[in-house]
């Protein structure tokens, strides 16, 4: 028999991610906008949203673990297969994605020379400072939270469509909530 919801601790896990995720990135695009002379502040919010950088992938590589070792509900059999190959793409795309941001965060802060806290911990410098190397991170990862932002985007869209113009055994939403 098809389990109806997902586990508890995989619900969990989406929805902790979501809301770290949106989080992190809103925090990355108003700290990089703010002036230092007129907000001092603005490094604090750097300690903070590197903090919830590395916590977003351990959660990430947690959330992978509990995904390959549990049971959830398949995507239904009547599904049209452009939809179905769509789903499975935006998925591993989002994973990718949500592993691709820290990481990629994480290199830039230590080919550029600087600390990577995590909530009072300092991460041990391992990479020798390499200027133009964290010049191209940067641009990476301030590029791919708009790509990631995007498919999450579709992601709810599609999560809508199905669960209010679609049949009942579509509704994903319904298994994750």
């Amino acid at each position: 028999m098809e389990t109806q919801k997902y586990p508890v601790l995989m619900r969990f896990m989406h929805w902790l991610m979501a809301i770290t995720i949106l989080g992190i990135i809103g925090s990355g695009w108003f700290m990089t906008g703010l002036d230092p002379d007129t907000a001092p502040y603005k490094y604090d919010i750097y300690f903070w949203h590197k903090s919830f950088g590395v916590l977003a992938l351990m959660l990430i590589i947690a959330r992978t673990i509990i995904r390959f070792s549990s049971n959830f509900p398949r995507l239904s059999a009547n599904l049209p297969a452009f939809e179905t190959v769509l789903a499975k793409f935006a998925h591993f795309s989002m994973y990718l994605l949500m592993f691709a941001v820290p990481v990629s965060g994480m290199l830039m802060s230590e080919f550029g020379g600087h600390a990577i806290p995590f909530f009072g911990l300092t991460l041990p410098e391992v990479i020798e400072n390499n200027k133009e190397l964290a010049g191209l991170l940067h641009s990476i990862h301030t590029t791919i939270p708009f790509v990631l932002l995007g498919i999450i985007g579709l992601h709810i869209l599609g999560a809508l469509r199905h669960r209010f113009m679609d049949s009942p055994e579509n509704d994903v939403l319904k298994k994750m909530l």
